[in-house]
Order: C-alpha cells, then sequence, then structure tokens
C-alpha cells in the first residue's frame, strides 16, 4: 500500500540472522582464544584463532549473499504485487539463471502472462460481443413501425427507436434518452392525458390504453401498451406506441356507417309496409291513388336495391375481388341514360341543370354499368347537396389525351380540411346540414375506385357555402 513502510525480505532477514550469530560465535572463540593465553595456554594460536574464524565468516557470508540474492528479487517482486490494488502482473519480471529457483520462476511467470492474456483476450471478445448484440438489437428496434421505449420506473427513457422519436417529431433518438415519458408534453396535452396518467398509476402491470389528441378522432389518436422488464438490477417497462389514428378514424365511419344503414333500411321499409298494407286492408281506393302508392313502393324498393348494390359494391372494393367487364361504349348514348336516370332529382328541387357536351364523343372501352354507376353518383350527389333552385353544371370536355367530366354545383361545399377524405369508404362530412340529408358514405368510394380501375383519376375542388367540382379523367 502507498505510504506503509514496506517489510524487510525475508532473505535479508536470514542473512542478517546468520552474520548475527556468525559474529557472536566469532566473539565467543575470540573471548575463550584471550583467556587462555593469558593464562599462558595456546599463546602461539591467538593469530590464527583470530584470523581463521575472520575468513570463514567472510567466505560463509559471501556463499549466502550470493545464494538468496535472486530469492531475494522474487520476494520483492511478491511484495510490490502484495501492495497494489489491481494486481498487476507487469511487476513481475524474469531472472537470469540456471537454478531451478529461477527456472520454476520465470515458468510461472510465463504462464501467468498468458493467462492474463487470455483474460485480457476474453474480456475484449465479450465487449465487442455484447456492443454487437446491442447494435443488433437497435437495429432491429430501429426497423420497427412501431415506436418502442424501455424506461425506468420512474418513467425516464433509458432507450428509444427511431420511430417513437419520429412520433415527438424529434429529429433524433438522443433528443429522448433522459427525458420522462409520462410528462412528455405530447402526452400531456392529449385530450385524455388525466386518464392515462391515473391508469398508469393504478396498476404497476401490462397495461394498454388509447391516448386521444383531441375530441376529434382524426387529430391522432395513440395506442400505449406497458409491460414490466424484471431484471437483477432493477424493475424497468418496455412501452409499445402505436399511431392508430387510420384505424381509429376506419372503425369510427364504420360505426357511422352502421347507424346511417340502418336508416337506409328501416326507412324504406317501413314505407314499403305500410302502403303494402294500406292496398291490402282498404279495398275503396281509387286507381290514381292505388297507382300513387305503388309508385310510391316501387321507388322505395329501387331505394333498397340501390342501397345493397353500393353495400356489395364495397365489399368487392375491399376483398379486391371487384373487375371490369370492359367493351367499347358509345359515350354519347351513356351520356343520355345518365341525364335521363338524374334528371327527375334535378327537377323534384327545381335545379338549373346545365349540360355542356361536344357534339361528338368518342367511343370508350369501359365497363359500361359501372362507370354509369360512378357517375348517377357524383351528379346524384349533387342534386342532394344543393339547395332547392340552385345550379348543377355536367360538362364533358374533349382533351388530346384523355377526356373529362365535370359536375359543379352550388351546393354546401365541403371544409378544406376534410378534402382529403370524401373519397374514402363510409366517410361523410361533419356538417350538420350533412347529417340531414340521407347518405351512407359509400358512393363516391365506388366512384374512385371504379375510374382508378379504368386508369383515370378522380378529383374535387370545394369551397364552404359555395359548391364543390368533382372531375373525373379517362386516358383516350
Amino acid at each position: 500500500m502507498l505510504g506503509a513502510k514496506q517489510p524487510v525480505p525475508l532473505t535479508r532477514r536470514l542473512v542478517g540472522r546468520y552474520l548475527v550469530f556468525a559474529l557472536a560465535g566469532l566473539l565467543i572463540c575470540l573471548v575463550t582464544t584471550l583467556t587462555l593465553a593469558f593464562r599462558g595456554s595456546l599463546a602461539s594460536l591467538v593469530p590464527l584463532a583470530a584470523i581463521g574464524p575472520a575468513v570463514l565468516l567472510a567466505f560463509g557470508g559471501m556463499v549466502l549473499h550470493q545464494t538468496v540474492r535472486q530469492t531475494s528479487v522474487i520476494e520483492q517482486q511478491l511484495l510490490q504485487l502484495a501492495g497494489t490494488s489491481d494486481h498487476d502482473l507487469s511487476v513481475f519480471q524474469t531472472l537470469p539463471g540456471a537454478e531451478p529457483t529461477i527456472i520454476g520462476w520465470n515458468r510461472l511467470i510465463e504462464r501467468l502472462s498468458t493467462q492474463d492474456s487470455l483474460v485480457a483476450l476474453e474480456q475484449r471478445v465479450s465487449s465487442a460481443l455484447s456492443s454487437r448484440k446491442e447494435g443488433r438489437l437497435l437495429d432491429v428496434l430501429n426497423s420497427l413501425s412501431d415506436g418502442i421505449v424501455v424506461t425506468e420506473k420512474d418513467g425516464t427513457i433509458v432507450l428509444s427507436n427511431h420511430a417513437f422519436a419520429g412520433l415527438l417529431k424529434s429529429e433524433s433518438v438522443d433528443d429522448v434518452i433522459g427525458k420522462n415519458l409520462v410528462t412528455l408534453p405530447e402526452l400531456r396535452a392529449a385530450y385524455n392525458a388525466g386518464d392515462v396518467k391515473q391508469a398508469f398509476k393504478r396498476s404497476s402491470g401490462n397495461l394498454i390504453v388509447e391516448l386521444r389528441r383531441s375530441t376529434k378522432v382524426a387529430d391522432g389518436v395513440w395506442r400505449i401498451s406497458r409491460h414490466p422488464i424484471h431484471d437483477d438490477v432493477r424493475n424497468r417497462f418496455v412501452w409499445t406506441v402505436r399511431d392508430i389514428t387510420q384505424q381509429a378514424i376506419a372503425n369510427e365511419s364504420r360505426n357511422e356507417f352502421v347507424s346511417t344503414a340502418t336508416h337506409e333500411l328501416r326507412t324504406p321499409l317501413a314505407n314499403i309496409k305500410a302502403y303494402a298494407e294500406t292496398l291490402a286492408i282498404h279495398e275503396g281506393i281509387d286507381v290514381e291513388q292505388q297507382k300513387e302508392f305503388c309508385n310510391i313502393i316501387n321507388s322505395e324498393a329501387t331505394r333498397l336495391s340501390r342501397f345493397v348494390d353500393e353495400v356489395l359494391n364495397v365489399s368487392q372494393i375491399e376483398s379486391g375481388s371487384m373487375s371490369l367487364d370492359a367493351h367499347e361504349t358509345d359515350i354519347g348514348r351513356l351520356l343520355d341514360d345518365v341525364i335521363d336516370h338524374v334528371q327527375p332529382q334535378m327537377n323534384k328541387k327545381h335545379i338549373d341543370f346545365e349540360i355542356k357536351r361536344p357534339p361528338k364523343v368518342p367511343k370508350l372501352k369501359i365497363d359500361k354499368d359501372k362507370f354509369h354507376a360512378a357517375l348517377v353518383n357524383l351528379l346524384g350527389n349533387a342534386a342532394k347537396y344543393t339547395p332547392d333552385e340552385g345550379r348543377v353544371t355536367f360538362e364533358i370536355e374533349l382533351r388530346p389525351s384523355h377526356i373529362a367530366f365535370h359536375v359543379q354545383d352550388t351546393g354546401i361545399g365541403i371544409a378544406a380540411d376534410e378534402l382529403p377524405r370524401v373519397f374514402e369508404k363510409f366517410y361523410r362530412s361533419a356538417d350538420e346540414r350533412v347529417k340531414d340529408i340521407s347518405g351512407n358514405g359509400l358512393g363516391l368510394a365506388f366512384t374512385h375506385e371504379v375510374i382508378r380501375m379504368h386508369g383515370g383519376r378522380a378529383t374535387v375542388e370545394s369551397t364552404l357555402n359555395e359548391g364543390s367540382r368533382f372531375t373525373v379523367t379517362l386516358p383516350l
């Protein structure tokens, strides 16, 4: 240890003891010799008695010193090792000589050095493998689309993947590490942040919650799941954060569709049943009234049939089974049929229905029935959402590479934030005026898919409270 007094090596202590005992023997010999000499005995032996032991003592000391010198070096190295805290084997040095002790010492040092090198190599290999495994783990986590986070028990983030950093709009994972997951601004600002935080506090085990950014589903919904990790060091949690906004929107739209479908089915069925019962019970109804009742029943049955067709069409779209039965079609005649089909709707609301079409329209290879239904959907919606005595314009435009069909109205229009979703299945505007008008959110989705399958495009432009303009283009 530093600062402590180093003990005297064992070999030096042996030499010292040898010299002490030798000197003591010499003194005893000298005293005895001198005593005898003073008494007159051995007078001639006094010089020899004095010189002989001294020579023997000096020679013996030299031999002993030579014998224990190498052993002293070995002991000194061992004492240095004992005085270090990290057991550094570099204090050991090989010694010259051919004595058995020296040879054994040198072999021991070689074995220790080899073992130390192997331990160091093993540590380096273990460290490299650990780093490689950690790198592979991060590569796997970063390949996932879900946000993955590992936190301490108090919520401090110790590991994150790129997907989670992306959800927080962070440029780097390093911007996330060290923050507290529960107190992140994105979580605290959520619509139901209080409920989520209480759920985290109530349970320390597995937990799944949905975090809504606002009252509107379209603003964002996260599904957060938490699972505890029990290891030898501490309790941690692994979190999975998934953006389920589109799924939540689809579920909401589907729920709205079910509600709308119930109305779409119940209303015509109720009317059909009521008028059929009236015709069956009352025999005195005149012919004109009977015709009126029959027309109403036929109209409601047609409405039901159209709704069922739309549901079946959307089912085919979702399953990918919808196909086209394309044949060369006279577009001019098809346009006449479409106009005749929607004209009663226009007349019922006294809408100014303007038609702009070129004298000649080329024939196209299309699925006549599906394309007819797509145009009827566009014109029917224009009539439906345009107030009485409004205006609807149906324009056919010929271009060198394509033909365009424009449907423009002076209806209630569509809000800018809803425009990207108008062609989604089951979607209907949140406008209160739209909710008062029957519809199921399937017509535009069907139209969009039919046009896409024909290699064309369906687009929309709209200004709220001013009207909308839908355009369908087909390649020539």
